[in-house]
């Protein structure tokens, strides 16, 4: 074999263990930071995206500037608090795009506020985005993929804070999230018999827009990730994060499913 011949075949091999042409993804809190940098990957892996997000003039950037790069990509304004809305955004891939192959569950919320201070509206608030979104969009994925008869990923975003604390005035945000993991556990069980892979990623220490704006007051900051050397890579871009995202959607992830790919420069190690 010739060196030529030797890089085409490897070529073609990391296209059909990664590529996701022919795939429908749907991904939530795509307007941006993490979501926006998932969408560009599934997207540049071949994948059509539809960009959800409740602030649909964002989503519709998103998926614009995707088009612009020779993307396939729609926007679609989703509250993923609200049934009725989940629902009628699965019944729109379903019916424009054939069905979803992919869900991401991105959108989420970390506001910070002591548990003695906390009223109960934001305690619920948090969780109902950040785990009842969770749910309702990975149910009707569920069904729309069984209707279909069609393989597919659930890929949920949780947090290290799942597994550790990392700030004070985070336990409606922790709880949730620990919610999500366990959550992503059990649904990979009942649909595994479905061809339905169900795994999570645990972010820790991304540079967001909203993180660069939250730590403009870090006085008001304590915990275990405000220790200097504690994310011992260092915080890192969103698309770093979102690579292990677009490892669980690939055909190179197969065989895994119900597990929370931890992706924190080391914080829970440290």
């Amino acid at each position: 074999m010739t060196t030529s011949e030797a890089t085409s075949v490897d070529v073609g091999m990391l296209e059909e263990m990664f590529g996701l042409v022919g795939q429908v993804a749907v991904v939530t809190g795509a307007g941006a930071g993490l979501g926006k940098a998932i969408s560009g990957l599934l997207a540049g892996a071949g994948a059509t995206v539809v960009a959800a997000d409740i602030r649909l003039n964002t989503a519709e950037v998103t998926a614009a500037e995707l088009r612009a790069a020779g993307r396939r990509s729609i926007a679609m304004e989703l509250d993923v608090t609200d049934e009725a809305s989940v629902v009628a955004l699965f019944a729109r891939v379903e019916e424009e795009l054939g069905g979803v192959t992919i869900l991401v569950n991105n959108a989420g919320v970390y506001p910070q506020r002591l548990l003695e201070d906390m009223p109960v509206e934001e305690w619920d608030q948090v969780h109902s985005i950040n785990l009842r979104g969770t749910f309702l969009c990975a149910r009707e994925a569920v069904r729309g993929m069984k209707r279909g008869g069609r393989q597919g990923r659930i890929i949920n975003i949780s947090s290290i804070a799942a597994f550790n604390p990392a700030l004070m005035g985070n336990t409606h945000y922790t709880s949730s999230k620990g919610g999500v993991t366990m959550l992503t556990k059990t649904l990979a069980l009942e649909v595994a018999g479905d061809g339905i892979l169900v795994n999570a990623v645990a972010p820790g220490g991304i540079l967001t827009e909203t993180r660069a704006a939250r730590s403009a007051d870090t006085a008001t900051w304590s915990g275990p990730a405000t220790q200097p050397g504690r994310f011992l890579l260092g915080p890192a871009p969103p698309i770093k994060h979102a690579a292990a995202v677009l490892f669980l959607a690939s055909p190179a992830a197969s065989d895994v499913t119900g597990q929370t790919f931890v992706v924190d420069g080391g914080f829970l190690v440290s």
